[in-house]
């Protein structure tokens, strides 16, 4: 058996970065209705989802330029755009990178994570990860109504219990639906072409 000698290095973090930039850019690009070069689909055509927490960050952070929220969600003028992650992180490093080199209406990106919400502060996107408890998620969907929070799930059902955007797998690629009704409720408006890529839920 040929074994390639040196054995690779390990990506170093630039490259890493780099890998997690050219991600949100595909993400963008579908955004925008212009189709990624057909090598770079390939990372969604295995039998099951590569980098699947890689491509839900990067739609994290793209909900965020595609989303408008009321003035009122910011403390002032030159408070960050906030990504919290509530339960156990499944992101890793991802959010992280993402935070450092990208910018959202001129803001910067800052990540939080917290395990419960008497650990949270105020968010413009709150992920709510499948590992959070029952209760815990039925507490955050209950308090953070019409206050003005993107809520985003990755379980079936909970655009129907007051997540705004939930990701779900379809055809071995990462989807997501969106509640317009919630949206509107959430006082977020929802760019045309974010809603032209997302299952619909609710009266528009």
């Amino acid at each position: 058996m040929y074994t390639r000698w040196p054995p690779p290095s390990p990506p170093s973090r630039n490259e890493r970065c780099f890998g997690y930039r050219r991600t949100a850019i595909i993400v963008a690009l579908f955004l925008a209705g212009i189709a990624p070069p057909n090598n770079v689909l390939l990372a969604q055509q295995s039998g099951e989802i590569d980098r699947e927490y890689t491509i839900k960050g990067a739609f994290l952070y793209n909900f965020g330029r595609y989303v408008q929220w009321p003035a009122a969600a910011y403390v002032d003028e030159h408070a960050p755009f906030v990504i919290g992650v509530l339960g156990t992180d499944p992101f890793g490093a991802v959010l992280d990178e993402i935070a450092s080199s990208s910018k959202v209406d001129g803001r910067p990106v800052v990540a939080k994570r917290f395990a419960t919400m008497a650990e949270y502060s105020p968010c413009q996107i709150l992920f709510i990860a499948a590992s959070a408890d029952a209760k815990v998620k039925t507490d955050a969907l209950a308090k953070l109504q019409s206050k003005g929070v993107l809520l985003v799930g990755e379980e079936p059902g909970l655009v129907q219990q007051g997540a705004v955007v939930s990701f779900y797998v379809e055809n071995n690629k990462v989807r997501f639906e969106i509640n317009v009704e919630t949206a509107k409720q959430q006082q977020l408006k929802v760019s045309s072409k974010l809603l032209s890529l997302a299952k619909i839920v609710g009266t528009p």
